[in-house]
This record gives C-alpha cells, structure tokens and sequence, in this order.
C-alpha cells in the first residue's frame, strides 16, 4: 500500500468519498454501510509503495505508478508494460469508467488520464472484469 492510505487502516471512513452521479450516490451510500459493518484485522504494513518503485527482487517485472484521486495514496501496478492493476481508481461494477467514489475528483481525473495515455494495457479493477485500456473520461 502507499503511505498516503495508511490511515484508512484503522478508519476506512477517514477520507471522505464523494460521488457526483445518482447511480455513483447509491455506490457511495452502500460502500459507506459496507464499510462500518466490515470488520477487518489489523495489521501493519511492512512495505510501503511509491511512484517508481518497482516489484523486480520480488520476481515480478513491475512498477508502481501514482494515480490518486479515489483515495490520496491510490496506487497502479503496470506489470510487464501489459496488464495494470487500478484498484478502484476506474470501475467496472456496471460498466467501464472512471471510479463512480472519488476524495478528490479533480486528481482522480488527472489520473485516469494518466492511465489511458499509458496505451496498450489489459485493465484490472478492483470491481468488474478486465477490459483493454482507453481514453477514460
């Protein structure tokens, strides 16, 4: 995880979330539910990732890339210039977007324009099934 979302650790509720459409207010109000009701360990991260750090001494070939907006420290993992694994930082619960949840929507779309600038890559999501990456607006 990246530092900027340690905090979430004890309370997901921290960061505030914001919505802009009727649909990503429904998500918005069930995630927040979700989330008072959801219990979840606690533990201690040991490793802390960053834009530019990369995955290799673990046998992966990966790097980290910053893309915050759903939440300060949102982070990508682009594997093999290939795949790149966003979190919640697009959406696919319904259709393919941008993420419906946002702390800040202006950095969200900053970064998901980072994304789609990054071309050929298969999209996984925290929610929904991969799709191929594009221009996200």
């Amino acid at each position: 995880m990246c530092k900027e979302d340690y905090e979430l650790l004890e309370n997901n509720l921290i960061q505030t979330l914001h919505a802009k459409s009727i649909l990503g207010k429904l998500v918005l109000a069930a995630s927040q539910k979700a989330l008072q009701e959801e219990y979840i360990p606690a533990f201690t991260p040991t490793i802390f990732l960053s834009e530019g750090d990369t995955l290799d001494s673990y046998g992966i070939s990966a790097s980290i890339l910053s893309v915050p907006g759903h939440t300060k420290g949102s982070i990508a993992i682009d594997i093999a210039k290939k795949y790149l694994i966003v979190g919640d930082a697009l959406m696919n619960m319904f259709y393919p977007t941008v993420s419906m949840l946002y702390h800040d929507r202006k950095t969200m779309l900053k970064s998901t324009k980072r994304i789609g600038q990054l071309g050929e890559r298969t999209i996984f999501f925290g929610h929904g099934k991969p799709v191929k990456n594009r221009i996200w607006s």
